[in-house]
Order: structure tokens, then sequence, then C-alpha cells
């Protein structure tokens, strides 16, 4: 892990429902000195019961996909915590369908959880007295939004408009210089357990994760380059969409 000074003391509000990289962020973030709101973690406290940090780090539960309850909680987010420097959004989910199976109603549970959530919580976030100017936004998108493969229509189509409404944000923010970007991760190991992916090794080539040359990626390392987005080191990038894939669409 490189060393940020500059984000000692800064607040960071992390989005993410127990994720291993979700973990490893939060455990990078404190370790720098910065204090950080965890909400969506299953194992977190209900929010009207926290008044303020303990220690460096706050877990919130509650459910992050109900979007109609969004506003009034980010309401109280910012009551109990203030101005926020940064926001990772690690939440989302996956899952494959073939075509025959893609029906509206899995559409839309994809797009509402890697899409419409993620610019709600923007949404709230973006009130000057919630958020501070000069801060950055990252999402964790994925190499299928520019990767075609069969029986992935929904999460692939959720992650690719995840990338286009990241560019759109990013635009509409910086005269506020607010950063707004996202991370295209490829196979990672604490992933690789999930029925999910195990369902679409299944269903491509036998061989499908050795086409990502340099390896599997570990959470540690997708959580390095959230570090450096949220860092001053990357005050002249946003509306971009890193590719963080170890070379799979080589």
């Amino acid at each position: 892990m490189c060393s940020f000074p500059e984000l000692k003391d800064r607040k960071f509000l992390v989005a993410d429902t127990g994720s291993a990289v979700g973990q490893e962020l939060v455990e990078q973030l404190t370790g720098l000195g910065a204090y950080v709101v965890v909400i969506g973690d299953p194992n977190g406290s209900p929010l009207q019961s926290i008044s303020a940090f303990k220690e460096s780090k706050c877990y919130i539960s509650f459910d992050i996909y109900d979007n109609s309850e969004t506003e009034s909680n980010f309401h109280l987010i910012n009551e109990k915590f203030g101005l926020f420097n940064g926001f990772v959004y690690c939440a989302g989910i996956g899952g494959v369908r073939p075509l025959s199976m893609t029906k509206y109603s899995f559409m839309h549970e994809m797009m509402n959880a890697n899409v419409y959530s993620f610019v709600e919580m923007a949404r709230c976030l973006a009130k000057r007295n919630c958020f501070s100017d000069g801060g950055s936004m990252v999402a964790i998108s994925s190499v299928s939004s520019i990767k075609g493969l069969k029986s992935k229509i929904a999460y692939s189509a959720s992650k690719s408009a995840l990338d286009a409404t990241v560019r759109c944000i990013a635009a509409e923010l910086s005269p506020r210089r607010i950063r707004v970007n996202s991370i295209m991760k490829g196979a990672v190991s604490s992933d690789l357990n999930k029925d999910y992916i195990q369902s679409n090794i299944k269903l491509g080539e036998e061989d499908d994760l050795k086409r990502q040359l340099l390896g599997i990626i570990e959470p540690s390392e997708i959580a390095d380059c959230i570090v450096f987005l949220l860092s001053d080191s990357s005050k002249k990038i946003t509306g971009t969409s890193i590719l963080l894939d170890g070379g799979y669409v080589l």
C-alpha cells in the first residue's frame, strides 16, 4: 500500500454489503488515518442508534437498494457525520441468465442494484453541505461493461450503464472539482466461490480464467486503485473507467 498523507483526517462514505474489496478498502483508509462510514453492512448497527464514530470507522446496516429510503437516510448520515471528502460504491449484484430467461424483473433488479442506487446516492451526496468541493467518487464496475459474454446481458448492461453515468456525473460536478470515476475489474479471488461466477465459468470456455494474463486479482489490488482515485494524486482524473482486468480483454 502506498502512502497518501493527505488522506489523514479525511472522511469517506463506503457503500458495501460485506465484500472483501470493501473490507480491504476500509482497513487501508483507516490505516492512512482517515475516517470511514460503511453503509449497507449486514453486521452494522441501525443508523438511528449511532451518534458518532467509534474509533475511526462506523458500520451502519440498512437496505441500500431501497431507493425510496436513501434520501432520508442520507439526511441522517449528514446530520451525524457532516461533510464527506469521498464516496465509494462497492455494492451491487451479479448474475447470469440466458436471453430466454432474462425477463424484465431480473433486468430491473440488476439495474437497481448496480446503477440506480449509485445514482441516487451520488445525487443525495452532491449537495454542498454533504460533500466537499475537490472530493472524489468511485464506483466499482466490471470488465463485463465492455466485454460481451453469453448469459450476462443484464449484468453487462448494468455495468455499461454505470460507466456511462459516471461520465455524466463527472461532467456535471466538474465546476466543484469533484472527480467521479469507476474501476472495471476483472476476476477477483474473493468472488470465485460465488454461485453466479461458478455458473458463468461453466457457461464459458473451460480455460476462460486463463485469459486473465496477469492472473486473478486480489481485493487489496482493487483497494489500492480506489485509494489512488480518492487521493490528490488523481486530482486531474475524472469521468474515466479504469480497466483493472489483468489483461483479460487483450
